[in-house]
């Protein structure tokens, strides 16, 4: 009797770790993410890249149109919303350092814009950055 409880024992705590493993498993966990703006000509005119690991965002302007390309960066609230131009030029990527908690959810866009001296001043809304519209992409810190 006593061979059969100490099995039962090992199998309920076999189960046990198993489903508290399984729960870990489906929490968040960090994710990198690429959005582009949307094509012009049948190419894509910018890109922003999130990378997980040290929260860095990296904005790429991929055509030579005369326009910047724009990296969108979002979490929490709306007053949340952060706009990360890459004013370098064609074939040109700046990189953010940015400070974000594990873990927290973000979403990214891509877009171009001439430069007005205000973060959203000149955006083409059209061209895919509008968190009210485009669809982005989703990351994870």
């Amino acid at each position: 009797m006593n061979k059969i409880m100490r099995a039962l024992g090992i199998a309920v705590a076999a189960i046990a770790f198993t489903m508290s493993n399984a729960a870990t498993s489906s929490a968040a966990v960090s994710q990198d993410g690429t959005a582009y703006a949307k094509p012009v000509g049948g190419s894509f005119p910018a890109k922003a890249h999130f990378k997980a690991y040290g929260e860095v965002f990296t904005i790429s302007d991929l055509k030579a149109d005369g326009r910047s390309g724009i990296g969108v960066l979002s979490y929490g609230s709306a007053a949340s919303t952060y706009y990360y131009w890459n004013h370098s030029g064609s074939g040109t990527t700046i990189k953010k350092d940015l400070d974000i908690a594990e873990g927290t959810p973000l979403h990214i866009w891509s877009c171009t814009g001439n430069f007005q001296g205000t973060p959203t001043g000149g955006l083409d809304w059209s061209s895919g950055c509008n968190p009210n519209t485009d669809a982005g992409t989703s990351v994870w810190a």
